[in-house]
């Protein structure tokens, strides 16, 4: 690896045109040294560690953004590109982010990032005054010397590192910020940081120099507003949750569901009734709806989880002897999560996933959701499923059914989430802590007494 300093712009220039093509750029305004001395490019886990509860509900919303945005997106578990809107929006993944253009990592190599804790007073769309915490960010023109880490694609190959270029996942309309920053992923990293095998040069040089070579660039530009960047535009649009064990003997505080770095206010003084500000309740706990006319069904096993059971990643499943064994007592199967499921559907949330049985011996899967703006739960629904039959060997098949829903999907999720919970179930991690009703250990069996039904507009 060479190592070079240059003091002035054409020093610069001709420091870069020398390395030719078939080189990625990755600027930074530290230079941090491995034990051994050498250049340490580590990943955001390695530095900060893994929460992974929250990286699963990332993961998720990560692939529903792409499949919602990204025309002929197709879930092939490729990690770089679930990853990829993690490591862009303010989360981590085990991968190095590095550019295609050197002025783009002479703009990072040049200016710091930093960022707050906010909190904001407003109303949501019924007048209510809450606060909102958001995490507000903005970047820093450096005085320092600043660091270029010129990365040698063959290297990388001989090494078996993928670097993905994010431009395969552009989206259908508008520019996210990964494509103005022409960004590509590099690992996945998981033991250890980059090799310095993979490090052509390390050049270094006073900020304004390198400034001057990003001339043009700016954070404006490298980070759009959610008019222009759809994927920005998708997270911003998640529901508030509350803030727990923090007092509201005042006002309540909630935060995003995903909290990500904000570059630019997004608040308005009088939230939209898409803005949802969750408080934490089960619908078991809910007094019966003030329009309510018929009773529940007598026998319902209720399974309450978490994000990580709920919004994992597994395959497809049609073999579920522990939920057959639930349905040999019960009418019903519900498993509701601890949160809402956001849809992009205005106000309308999923809340869980349920099975029924109907006459014929069928069973329908089908997602139950509720209509949450602002503050307020105006409504519990459930969403058109399909249908099927239990054979005599356990397995789940198919069946036609006149209230099928016709969006077209095969409703894949569903029993991916379904096998999850049947394997959660048999080890026990789903346990019975009273007749009917399942638990996923650590998950707060409380709900909100503020959480209940809301007047119409």
């Amino acid at each position: 690896m060479e190592t070079q300093h240059c003091g002035t712009l054409e020093e610069l220039k001709v420091a870069i045109q020398r390395h030719g093509p078939g080189v990625l750029y990755r600027g930074q305004t530290q230079h941090y040294l491995d034990t051994n001395g050498l250049p340490s490019l580590s990943t955001s886990f390695q530095r900060q560690g893994c929460v992974p509860d929250l990286m699963i509900k990332w993961t998720y919303y990560a692939k529903r953004a792409l499949q919602h945005l990204v025309r002929g997106w197709k879930d092939t578990d490729d990690t770089a590109t679930n990853q990829e809107i993690l490591q862009h929006y303010g989360f981590r993944s085990f991968f190095l982010d590095a550019s295609g253009d050197p002025r783009v990592a002479a703009w990072f190599a040049s200016n710091r990032f930093e960022s707050k804790i906010a909190v904001n007073l407003v109303e949501d769309c019924f007048e209510d005054p809450v606060l909102l915490r958001t995490r507000n960010a903005w970047f820093v023109p450096t005085k320092d010397i600043g660091h270029l880490y010129l990365i040698s694609q063959k290297s990388l190959r001989q090494s078996g590192v993928q670097a993905v270029h994010l431009s395969e996942i552009a989206t259908d309309q508008g520019t996210p910020r990964y494509v103005r920053q022409d960004a590509y992923m590099v690992g996945p990293l998981i033991q250890s940081g980059l090799s310095s095998d993979c490090i052509l040069c390390h050049i270094t040089a006073p900020a304004q120099v390198l400034r001057n070579f990003a001339e043009g660039y700016s954070a404006d530009l490298l980070f759009p507003e959610p008019s222009d960047d759809p994927v920005y535009r998708e997270l911003l649009a998640m529901p508030w949750e509350k803030m727990r064990h923090v007092s509201d003997d005042g006002l309540e505080a909630f935060w995003r569901s995903l909290e990500l770095p904000e570059y630019s206010g997004h608040l308005q003084k009088h939230m939209p009734p898409r803005s949802a500000m969750y408080r934490p309740f089960w619908t078991r706990d809910l007094p019966p709806p003030p329009d309510c006319q018929t009773a529940p069904a007598t026998q319902i096993a209720q399974l309450l989880c978490g994000s990580s059971l709920y919004h994992g990643a597994s395959t497809p499943r049609f073999s579920l002897p522990e939920i057959n064994k639930l349905l040999e007592e019960h009418d019903e199967i519900s498993i509701e999560l601890d949160g809402l499921v956001y849809h992009g559907m205005g106000t309308q949330y999923g809340k869980g996933v349920g099975i029924v049985k109907i006459p014929g011996d069928i069973v329908c899967v089908f997602e139950y959701g509720v209509d949450h703006p602002g503050l307020r739960i105006m409504g519990v629904g459930r969403f058109y499923g399909l249908h099927y039959r239990i054979d005599s060997d356990g397995g789940w098949r198919r069946v036609a059914h006149e209230s099928d829903c016709t969006c077209g999907s095969d409703h894949a999720e569903s029993f991916s989430l379904l096998g999850r919970v049947d394997r959660s179930l048999k080890d026990r991690w789903l346990e019975c802590v009273e007749p009917g009703l399942y638990v996923q250990n650590g998950v707060d069996l409380t709900s909100d007494p503020r959480a209940t039904w809301g007047k119409p507009y």
